[in-house]
């Protein structure tokens, strides 16, 4: 990412969930205020909620203090009418479009975590999709509507290089609040799945129709797959999470942990040829509250790297054994009861 923006030459539209204060966010800061510096119309959009959420504090004054256009998405105020409404509806979207050319769209936000540095995390697993042709066209047009939407105008720095029709075969899968449009792609992948769906995701807090679609594929004989971190950054979530391993594994489905301190990408992969990459967790926030952006693809080449990452990845990782699962401590099971509380009020 710090490469292409120092890199653009036209146009960086660039939009994160987090984009924190702290030493990784200043290197963008800093190579995004050089952009501007060469010319490069810059727009930058952040979600101030997402970023409070980080050591750091927000990135705002060092991204003014460089002369960069940025926006806080539904900034929330005490005194606004529609402050429940903007606090529950955030810019979890993550991408980066530069000169019209090349997208990047993924699960990383700028800061420490994703970067190594941070004393706690270190090891945290992740993934973007780089992506060139005419599927970047899509992913500006995403930018634009949510910077009208944060900003009541229309983003200049709208650039389409190519209108040549997007290869490999693919689409911008974008979700607002109460459309499910991630939650009918997980369903529509499992339902027409035939061999296999590998799938990493930080929080499997799974709506019921999607768990039970991921149910069905594992009881049809569809070889299925989870990838879930084994310490989580919230760990009423990991509880949450949890309950849910019984009837997967029941049905036939195989759940790994990741033995490093996070697993945050959110992937999934249908057959080695169906690809979806992008901000979408498998949770009631991500699948029914937030705003979220993913790529859609249908392309044998990608499958297989795709798939040659999951399995380096189960390699750090540690498989959970039914047997074993069921014998679990008691306050383990405890916790997982209470967590149910947490599933109703998201």
């Amino acid at each position: 990412m710090l490469e292409l923006i120092r890199s653009a030459r036209r146009t960086v539209c660039f939009e994160h969930f987090i984009f924190a204060g702290d030493s990784t966010g200043r290197r963008f800061a800093d190579a995004l205020g050089g952009a501007v510096q060469r010319g490069v119309d810059v727009r930058v959009l952040y979600d101030p909620i997402g970023t409070m959420m980080v050591k750091g504090g927000s990135i705002a004054k060092a991204l003014a203090a460089h002369g960069v256009p940025a926006k806080a998405f539904h900034p929330v105020s005490v005194f606004a009418p529609s402050t429940w409404s903007r606090l529950r509806h955030r810019d979890h979207r993550k991408l980066l479009v530069v000169d019209g050319e090349t997208a990047i769209v993924g699960g990383f936000c700028i800061g420490n975590n994703w970067e190594g540095r941070s004393r706690g995390g270190r090891n945290w697993r992740d993934t973007g999709l780089l992506v060139r042709g005419g599927i970047v066209a899509q992913v500006a047009v995403a930018f634009d509507a949510m910077w009208r939407q944060a900003s009541g105008e229309e983003s200049a720095a709208r650039d389409f290089a190519s209108a040549d029709p997007p290869a490999p075969c693919g689409m911008v899968a974008a979700d607002r609040p109460g459309a499910h449009h991630i939650a009918s792609v997980y369903m529509w992948m499992a339902r027409h799945a035939q061999l296999s769906l590998d799938i990493t995701d930080a929080y499997l807090v799974t709506p019921e129709p999607v768990v039970r679609a991921f149910e069905e594929a594992a009881c049809r004989g569809l070889l299925v797959r989870f990838l879930l971190p084994g310490n989580n950054n919230h760990p009423v979530a990991a509880a949450s999470a949890r309950r849910r391993y019984a009837r997967l594994m029941a049905a036939g489905a195989k759940i790994y942990e990741w033995r490093g301190a996070m697993v945050h990408a959110k992937t999934a992969v249908a057959d080695g040829e169906i690809v979806l990459v992008g901000s979408s967790n498998l949770d009631p926030l991500s699948m029914t509250r937030n705003y979220e952006l993913n790529l859609l693809l249908a392309d044998a080449a990608t499958g297989r790297r795709m798939e040659e990452m999951f399995e380096r990845d189960l390699r750090g990782a540690r498989e959970i054994q039914p047997r074993q699962w069921a014998r679990r401590p008691f306050w383990q099971k405890a916790a997982e009861m209470a967590a149910m509380v947490f599933d109703d009020n998201l």
